[in-house]
């Protein structure tokens, strides 16, 4: 069986640079439009960050005991992962649908 631990450690890098760049677009977006639901988006982008790190080292740590330790450990951050990007898809909606407003397109000929 081959070694893919080269391919978790890619799949980890590609992710921390990608939360990154989500959670600089969350606080850029909570700069110039602060709101329920952008604050909102932040927290719940901000957990899903912090949840899913601590995973991968809670993983790393309950890894050297026993295997029902490690599915434990592995079963709560799940559930703590699905909670926080919940709430960023909760902000996300408030925001599509309460935030954004619709444009009034302009006629030139009228105005």
């Amino acid at each position: 069986m081959e070694n893919y631990e080269y391919l978790y450690t890619a799949s980890t890098a590609i992710y921390i640079i990608v939360s990154i760049i989500v959670i600089t677009a969350c606080i850029l977006l909570y700069t110039k439009i602060r709101t329920t639901a952008t604050i909102i988006i932040l927290i719940g982008s901000v957990l899903a960050f912090i949840f899913n790190m601590g995973q991968i080292f809670l993983s790393l740590i309950a890894g050297r005991y026993d295997i029902d330790t490690y599915i434990q450990v592995n079963a709560i951050t799940s559930v703590l992962n699905t909670l926080a990007y919940g709430m960023f898809c909760i902000g996300l909606l408030l925001f599509v649908v309460n935030d954004l407003k619709k444009e009034e397109p302009k006629n030139e000929f009228l105005d």
